[in-house]
């Protein structure tokens, strides 16, 4: 059914208590924060709860979309499924905005009560009250040859979401405010690693939570981070989540770079030193969405997933993509085991990238 089929009308006079499911990925928020402002700004009098992953949390630092925040881990059972469902019953919600797909993230709402629920209706129509359905490119019972679904951009996606309640129209850019406490505790930070306040920097975000098929080769890597401070003079930043430790601080040694892994920055103060970069070499990772939100020139790599999920706001943004035919597949571990989408992206593509993004008055 066509989403201007399944069009509710809010009366945002009327509506007192939203409950607002984030995505569960860092990629995905930040993708997400513009439909995050549009729904503030539609229900300026209502509290506004939002349910998250923990982990996430930090990036709320600096914004004010959010009256109340619950914490959502993934749910292990029904018992942790029925304590969810009797919370949000005792809140009384007005309205579940539900931005994730997954069946528990639809049935929690539904199973509470609450009385309009605003999700995607593809695989749960009987739970969302309002939605559109997307396009599949596969039916379940088909094997898997890449994306379940038409690849849109996820602000897009997002964005048609919110314009099946009919709210006032909105932006699809990303947008993520910084606290000064964040962006001073960087500044003092750097200052303790020896990175001054005038330096320019290269960022180089070397995991993927999603999976190794993202990943590119740790040598590579470390000749790129040698590369931009000599060709260019940007000193090289090495960037890891908790369990990216090891590798990230292999790459720094073996490149001639800093690795900030002691401590591994939380949320809230990465997203002041992303703002702080001159310049973001990365895989399709999460940290290159708040690269975006920042205006960060990237240069970003993409292996086994299909760019047009992240196709937007691409104007400071290289892509480079091999294109090969067993691309996008969507894998977690390269099925065919030789990892060609990545391992044949060279060095010299990264640092040609970084030479047109770069002003060369600014080198």
């Amino acid at each position: 059914m066509p989403a201007s089929d399944l069009t509710r009308s809010i009366d945002a006079a009327r509506v007192r208590n939203v409950w607002v499911r984030t995505p569960n990925w860092l990629g995905d928020f930040v993708m997400a924060t513009a439909a995050f402002a549009r729904i503030r700004a539609a229900f300026p009098a209502a509290s506004i709860t939002a349910g998250m992953r923990g982990y996430l949390r930090p990036l709320l630092s600096g914004s004010a979309w959010f009256d109340d925040v619950v914490e959502t881990p993934k749910l292990t059972g029904l018992g942790a499924f029925w304590r969810e469902v009797r919370a949000m019953r005792a809140r009384a919600f007005d309205l579940a905005i539900v931005l994730p797909n997954s069946l528990a993230t639809g049935l929690v709402p539904f199973c509470a009560g609450v009385p309009v629920r605003a999700g995607w209706r593809q695989g749960r129509s009987l739970l969302m009250t309002v939605g559109p359905t997307a396009e599949v490119t596969r039916r379940w019972w088909q094997p898997r040859l890449g994306p379940r679904r038409l690849a849109t951009p996820m602000p897009e996606y997002y964005r048609e979401l919110l314009d099946g309640l009919a709210l006032p129209p909105g932006s699809a850019r990303p947008v993520l405010p910084i606290a000064d406490g964040d962006r001073e505790w960087v500044a003092q930070h750097l200052r303790g690693l020896g990175v001054g306040d005038d330096e320019r920097l290269a960022l180089f975000v070397v995991g993927a939570n999603f999976g190794a098929s993202k990943l590119w080769p740790p040598e590579q890597f470390a000749a790129a981070a040698r590369a931009v401070r000599q060709r260019f003079g940007l000193r090289p930043l090495v960037l890891v989540g908790p369990a990216e430790t090891a590798l990230g601080e292999r790459i720094a040694k073996d490149g001639d770079a800093l690795c900030l892994s002691r401590p591994v920055l939380p949320l809230d103060k990465l997203k002041a030193l992303v703002a702080r970069g001159t310049v973001m070499i990365t895989g399709d990772t999460g940290p290159r969405h708040l690269g975006v939100a920042y205006d960060l020139p990237i240069v970003c790599l993409i292996g086994p997933t299909d760019p047009a999920y992240t196709n937007y706001c691409l104007e400071r943004t290289v892509l480079i993509r091999k294109d090969l035919p067993c691309v996008p597949c969507q894998r977690k571990v390269c099925p065919l085991g030789h990892h060609r989408c990545m391992r044949d992206i060279t060095v010299d593509e990264v640092l040609a990238a970084v030479g047109r993004l770069v002003p060369a008055s600014s080198r």
